[in-house]
C-alpha cells in the first residue's frame, strides 16, 4: 500500500506509513462531509427558538416557573435600555439558587450568567458547537446586528441537525 505522503510502498494492512509514520488508515468520507456540513450551514438553518425573556428585577422563583411552564432551559434576562444582560438557566438554578431556596424573591439577575457569550444568524453551526464545548454552555443567545436577543439555540438543536445530516449522508451512498 503506497503512503498518500512519501510514496513509499508499505506492507498491505499496515496502519501507519514505515517510512514517515502517516497514518494509512482512510477516513470515513461521511466524516469529512458532516465536516463541512457544519461549517457551511449557518446558525439560521436551525429555526432559532424565539428567546423567553425576563427582566432583571423579576424574582428567581417567577423566572423558573416561566422556564417550567415554557418547558425550557434558559432564560434571557433584558433590561429595555442595555439589551441583553446575562442567561438564566437551568445550571443557574442548580449551582446558585437551590442551596437556599428561601432566596426566591431575589431578583433574577443576582443569580444570572452575565454577558453570555452570543452568536449571531450568520455565524456557521461550527463556530456555536466550539464556542458551547469551550464555554461548557448548551445554549446561546442569537443577536442581531444590534445585539439585540432574537433566538436561542441549544445543543440540543445541534444534535438535531447533525442527525439529519448524517442521515442523509448515509442513504446518499
Amino acid at each position: 500500500m503506497l503512503c498518500p505522503d512519501c510514496e513509499f510502498d508499505n506492507i498491505e494492512g499496515m496502519d501507519s506509513c514505515e517510512a514517515c509514520g502517516q497514518s494509512l488508515v482512510s477516513t470515513d468520507p461521511a466524516g469529512k462531509s458532516l465536516e463541512e456540513s457544519i461549517s457551511r450551514h449557518a446558525i439560521g438553518v436551525l429555526c432559532p427558538a424565539a428567546p423567553l425573556t425576563v427582566e432583571p428585577a423579576t424574582p428567581v422563583s417567577s423566572a423558573i416557573a416561566s422556564m417550567s411552564e415554557h418547558r425550557v432551559g434558559c432564560m434571557l434576562v433584558v433590561d429595555r435600555e442595555s439589551g441583553l444582560m446575562g442567561i438564566f438557566t437551568e445550571r443557574d438554578v442548580l449551582t446558585r439558587f437551590s442551596d437556599d431556596i428561601s432566596r426566591g424573591q431575589q431578583p433574577v439577575s443576582i443569580f444570572m450568567t452575565e454577558n453570555p457569550a452570543t452568536v449571531s444568524q450568520d455565524d456557521s453551526i461550527g463556530y456555536a458547537l466550539h464556542a458551547m464545548d469551550l464555554g461548557g454552555y448548551r445554549h446561546l443567545p442569537v443577536v442581531d446586528d444590534n445585539d439585540h436577543p432574537i433566538g436561542v439555540i441549544s445543543v440540543r438543536d445541534i444534535l438535531r441537525f447533525l442527525c439529519v445530516q448524517f442521515a442523509e449522508l448515509r442513504t446518499a451512498d
